[in-house]
């Protein structure tokens, strides 16, 4: 359907034509406002002429009462890219996380799981324990969780962590758990991670108590990466790190431990209020990403390939004007494209940019007007989809993820492909890992799903110096129970080298005999407390 058809449609839904529409946003804004929708819009719309910008879909929300986020949706705005790509980046500095599900009447694709908690294995792929069921819409999703966590990923220039998080790991943020440095924090470095804001940045890392406010930001694993840190008003610790999504593709040691001394850096007082106008939004968070407008551009360049949209991309010198510039931006990518490269949720850009956000609409498009799907077939109704326990009945798969999780992070999704590096991911592809066994590597510790690229099953051998740092695999034996670990085949056998605390003499299995490598670890999903 033409978008110039699917606007006439949802017009109609509203008993409105376009020139009643042009009327009302002239009697609300004004005739010479950037709100104001001329009433050319279809034939502009037809020619490729026009590309509505923010004030106009505003506009379009407040006479219609139909939300921005879904008329967003019908002029290709997805603002779910945002999170998507987000999460995407190789961030240099660790960065907060847009977490947010803007679209949340979309269809997700949901599972029935086929086991119950008696007979979960301790490990094994997710198309044994799961299979597909109804989808269901994001806002049902939700309502499960309960409560709300913050996500970070680590920066590469962030050390105080390694090797618990790597960078490029996302961490899982617990807001409730936060230390008193007097009470809780000792003079010996604590076994827990935390975030801590450090004026403009953010840092993942373990804790020292030094007395009277003062603590030190330090590592386990590099000596001389440290840095102290008296708590106020530019220094504040935000939460534990409880949880992590792991790449196993780690970068050396050595090149960690060269960016780690750069990360110890001194306060900076300069922090964006509440009410800091949109200029001075944009240039904090630039400078809490760690980007330079040159390196701005040329991620907008590749935003813009993703999207498939040259509006997208943004010249550094377009980049510097919108920091000296007082007025809001108009152009919708150019919005998407800076919300995704200074990691600023959608709502608060347009709230400090002084858009009428008061005002819009709530109701939701209808499905087939706003371009929603039921993904992998699944024809349900919203009756269907909104009855029913999400979670399963008992003490189901499902039912015991939401009860350790406590919140199933959506947000990610979109995004699986890339964080798990599988280009068509299933349920064959992640396997499930009873946090109860012992892990036969650090890595695997606390971890609950791994992903495998079934693609690779030669195990190689590793030169690597760290325990950390080696390949790891998932090897199915011939009585059908999984082992996941590091191993080399040699000679036709599998020698599967288990890495732990306890002592373990090797596993010795005949390739193709006794066992087989499925695949290799590309991504592990762990607690860490």
């Amino acid at each position: 359907m033409q978008t110039a058809d699917r606007v006439r449609q949802i017009l109609s839904t509203r008993g409105l034509t376009l020139y009643q529409v042009s009327q009302r946003s002239a009697e609300l804004f004004g005739p010479s406002s950037p709100y104001y929708i001329p009433q050319r819009l279809y034939q502009e719309l037809a020619t490729g002429a026009l590309s509505p910008n923010i004030h106009q879909l505003i506009a379009f929300s407040r006479v219609t009462n139909y939300r921005l986020c879904d008329w967003l949706a019908v002029f290709g705005f997805r603002l779910d890219d945002i999170p998507r790509l987000q999460l995407q980046i190789p961030w240099r500095r660790t960065v907060l996380l847009d977490s947010s599900i803007y679209d949340e009447d979309q269809w997700v694709p949901w599972f029935v799981a086929k086991l119950s908690e008696s007979s979960l294995p301790g490990v094994a792929p997710l198309a044994q324990v799961l299979k597909l069921g109804p989808s269901r819409r994001a806002s049902g999703l939700l309502s499960v969780n309960k409560r709300r966590f913050l996500y970070a990923k680590v920066g590469r220039e962030d050390a105080f962590a390694y090797p618990a998080l790597l960078p490029g790991s996302i961490a899982r943020i617990d807001v409730r758990r936060k230390p008193d440095p007097l009470l809780t924090l000792a003079a010996s470095t604590s076994k827990s991670i935390f975030l801590v804001e450090n004026g403009l940045f953010l840092h993942c890392g373990h804790l020292r108590s030094m007395g009277k406010n003062r603590i030190v930001l330090c590592s386990t694993h590099f000596p001389f990466a440290q840095v102290e840190l008296t708590l106020g008003r530019n220094v504040r610790i935000l939460g534990t790190v409880d949880a992590e999504i792991r790449p196993v593709v780690p970068r050396p040691a050595s090149e960690i431990a060269l960016s780690s001394t750069t990360a110890a850096k001194a306060d900076v007082a300069v922090i964006a209020g509440p009410r800091a106008d949109l200029q001075q939004l944009l240039r904090m968070s630039r400078m809490r990403v760690g980007l330079s407008f040159r390196e701005a551009s040329a991620m907008s360049q590749r935003i813009a390939r993703e999207l498939a949209d040259e509006m997208y991309f943004a010249a550094p010198g377009t980049l510097s004007d919108y920091e000296k510039l007082a007025s809001p931006l108009r152009h919708v990518q150019k919005i998407i494209s800076l919300c995704i490269l200074y990691c600023i949720d959608f709502w608060s850009f347009l709230r400090t940019g002084g858009l009428p956000l008061e005002f819009l609409g709530n109701d939701p498009l209808p499905d087939e007007l706003g371009g929603r799907i039921v993904l992998q077939g699944n024809e349900v109704s919203d009756e269907i989809a909104g009855s029913g326990n999400l979670l399963g009945e008992g003490r189901g798969f499902l039912s015991i993820l939401i009860d350790q999780w406590e919140e199933l992070p959506l947000f990610t999704k979109d995004a699986l492909p890339a964080i798990c590096r599988l280009k068509d991911i299933s349920l064959s592809d992640i396997f499930w890992v009873d946090v109860n066994q012992h892990p036969t590597h650090p890595c695997l510790a606390g971890a609950a799903f791994v992903a495998v690229n079934r693609r690779l099953k030669t195990p190689l051998q590793s030169t690597v110096p760290t325990v950390w740092e080696q390949p790891l695999y998932m090897v199915l034996r011939r009585d059908g129970t999984y082992l996941c670990g590091t191993c080399v085949l040699q000679h036709g056998v599998l020698i599967i080298r288990p890495q732990s605390e306890q002592a373990h003499s090797p596993i010795e299995l005949r390739n193709g005999v006794d066992a087989e490598v499925i695949g290799q670890v590309t991504a592990i999903l762990r607690r860490l407390n």
